[in-house]
C-alpha cells in the first residue's frame, strides 16, 4: 500500500509540477478603457507539494486551471482551511438539499454579492438542473420569483432567505424567518444557512483578489455576466 501510495503521489506531483502557472490570462486579466487589470496579488513562484496536489486535483474537477487557489497559496493554512470548507459544506449541503436548490442558491448569491466569476463557474451546466432562463431572470431580479410558476413554494422561500442573508446589512423578515421554520427540517436550515455562507465568502474573497471569469459558462448568453463587473473606473464610483 504505501509503494501505491507513493506512486500515486508522485504522478500527481509530475502532472501539477508540469503546469504553467503563468497560462491563465483569461482568469487573471480585466481590460478596463483598454488597460489591462490584474489580480491584486500574482501566484507564489513555488508552492507546497501538499497546495500543489489539492490544487491539481481542483483543476482536474474544473477542467481548468483555477487560480484563486494558486494565490491562496500565499497562507498554506488558508488555502487549506478554504478548500476544507468548500469540500465540507458541499457534501453536507447535498446531503440535506436537493441538488436543484443548491444550485439555484449558489446562483442566486453570486448575483447578489455579485460576483462575475461566481456567476461563471455556479452557473456551469445549469440546464441540467432543469432551470430555465426565467428562472435566471427572476435570480438576476428581473422578474419576481413569486411569479414564476416553475419555481416552489419551498425555492422561493429559501431564494428569499439567501437574498436578505447576502444583502449589506442583513435585515431579516421575521415573517420569512416564521416560513422558513415550517417549510424546513432544523437540518435543512442548517444546510441552507451555510451554503449561503459559504458562497458569500468565494464570492467576495475572490472579488477582493480581482480574479476574473474563466468561461466556464460563456454560452450561456442569459447571465449576462459582463454586467456584474466589480472593478470600476473612479468616474464609475458613486460617491
Amino acid at each position: 500500500i504505501g509503494i501505491v501510495t507513493a506512486v500515486s503521489i508522485f504522478v500527481i506531483w509530475m502532472t501539477c509540477s508540469n503546469q504553467n502557472v503563468n497560462g491563465m490570462s483569461t482568469q487573471q486579466y480585466l481590460f478596463l478603457d483598454g488597460e489591462k487589470i490584474g489580480t491584486i496579488v500574482s501566484p507564489p513562484a513555488k508552492i507546497p507539494l501538499y497546495l500543489r496536489i489539492m490544487i491539481c486535483i481542483a483543476d482536474k474537477k474544473a477542467k481548468k486551471k483555477m487560480l484563486t487557489g494558486r494565490l491562496l497559496a500565499w497562507s498554506p493554512r488558508i488555502g487549506i482551511g478554504s478548500g476544507l470548507l468548500e469540500q465540507l459544506i458541499e457534501d453536507g449541503a447535498a446531503n440535506v438539499i436537493d441538488h436543484r436548490l443548491i444550485k439555484l442558491l449558489r446562483l442566486q448569491v453570486s448575483f447578489i454579492v455579485p460576483s462575475a466569476f461566481a456567476i461563471d463557474i455556479n452557473a456551469v451546466n445549469y440546464q441540467n438542473f432543469k432551470i430555465t432562463d426565467e428562472e435566471i431572470e427572476g435570480l438576476q431580479g428581473l422578474k419576481k420569483i413569486e411569479l414564476i410558476q416553475s419555481f416552489s413554494k419551498r425555492e422561493i422561500l429559501a431564494l428569499n432567505y439567501a437574498r436578505q442573508l447576502s444583502e449589506t446589512p442583513i435585515v431579516l423578515n421575521t415573517n420569512l424567518r416564521y416560513e422558513i421554520q415550517q417549510a424546513f427540517e432544523p437540518k435543512e436550515i442548517i444546510g441552507i444557512a451555510s451554503l449561503v455562507a459559504k458562497v458569500n465568502y468565494w464570492a467576495r474573497l475572490i472579488e477582493a483578489l480581482g480574479v476574473q471569469p474563466a468561461g466556464f459558462s460563456g454560452s450561456y448568453r442569459s447571465l449576462h455576466i459582463e454586467k456584474y463587473k466589480t472593478i470600476k473606473n473612479q468616474s464609475e464610483i458613486k460617491m
